[in-house]
């Protein structure tokens, strides 16, 4: 992103309604932008003292070094790192150009990180070649020393899940995911945080878990591309154009735009399934970008069915008991 775009962003930022305002900066390989970029987003940031900024990144942490550790740990960056949980199984699907695992190079990253008191949460994704490791890959996080741990689906939605030799089929996530509880349960550590597993417990006590796969409507995050074009979620690529930072002098002239509100209209309306389910409240029809037509009319969360098996498998294994 130019420097000349990434000031007109923040101009456009400045408008929002809210007194804080959180960025999350990723890519790609959001440290390829390079130091210079990211000292300049601060001191645009100091400019613009009637906002809170609250700044995020996701990275793979290999480029990572003690000068970014203190970067971010002086400016208080929250910081995300992509892990796709042990050497072997990261290995499988993050390589590098050459071909070989990039996992060292990653958790050399990371230890960097720490030593500088920054302490990441952990992003891991999880594919069809991966998906019967639940156990091997959490294990590894934890004893890496990861406490906060991400588990993404992942699902093309271009492709059937049942034939793509990456995403991952309802029965497929559904086990991954009951693997993944008995091993915490197992582990009886309450310091070890997942979110897949803090999202379905939420719901035994009728509360909707606090992200937004589990609150239907992404409306209230964008993506801003290199370019100062903004879109929804980067998950649903670039089909959806709001307009571009160049030509948007206040967030009310983005909320006004019709392609936005048309869009906010369209994810809003729940399949037939979705209305006589007891749990919609708490569901939402699930990820905006993981949904698929049903019966050529709404769309449908593509993993409906493993997150309500998931969720009566959790109520049965605990019997009532909290956690």
């Amino acid at each position: 992103m130019s420097i000349n775009t990434l000031e007109k962003l923040f101009i456009l930022l400045c408008s929002l309604p809210q007194a804080q305002v959180r960025t999350n900066w990723h890519g790609g390989e959001p440290l390829l932008a390079g130091k210079d970029f990211f000292s300049h987003v601060l001191r645009l940031q100091n400019q613009f003292q009637q906002k809170v900024w609250l700044n995020a990144i996701q990275t793979n942490a290999i480029l990572v070094d003690d000068e970014w550790a203190d970067f971010f740990h002086n400016n208080h960056f929250s910081v995300g790192v992509s892990v796709d949980g042990s050497e072997r199984t990261h290995n499988i699907n993050r390589i590098n150009v050459a071909g070989r695992g990039t996992y060292k190079k990653v958790m050399c990253g990371v230890e960097t990180l720490r030593r500088h008191n920054v302490f990441p949460g952990v992003i891991c994704t999880v594919t069809k070649k991966t998906v019967k490791c639940a156990k091997e890959m959490f294990m590894s996080l934890v004893n890496s020393g990861f406490k906060d741990i991400s588990f993404n689906v992942f699902y093309n939605t271009a492709s059937n899940c049942e034939e793509d030799i990456y995403g991952l089929t309802n029965q497929e996530w559904l086990l991954f995911l009951i693997e993944i509880f008995e091993a915490w349960l197992a582990l009886d550590d309450p310091t070890v945080r997942v979110r897949e597993l803090d999202g379905a417990l939420a719901w035994t006590e009728t509360k909707s878990a606090n992200y937004c796969s589990f609150k239907g409507l992404c409306h209230r995050w964008f993506a801003v591309n290199y370019t100062g074009d903004i879109y929804p979620c980067e998950r649903l690529g670039k089909t959806i154009l709001f307009g571009n930072v160049e030509s948007l002098e206040t967030f009310q002239n983005l909320e006004d735009n019709p392609v936005l509100l048309s869009w906010k209209e369209s994810i809003g309306r729940l399949p037939e399934k979705c209305i006589a389910c007891d749990l919609q409240s708490l569901c939402y029809n699930g990820c905006v970008a993981h949904r698929k037509l049903e019966g050529g009319k709404f769309s449908l969360y593509t993993y409906c069915e493993s997150r309500r098996a998931f969720f009566d498998y959790i109520t049965q294994r605990l019997g009532g008991k909290e956690v």
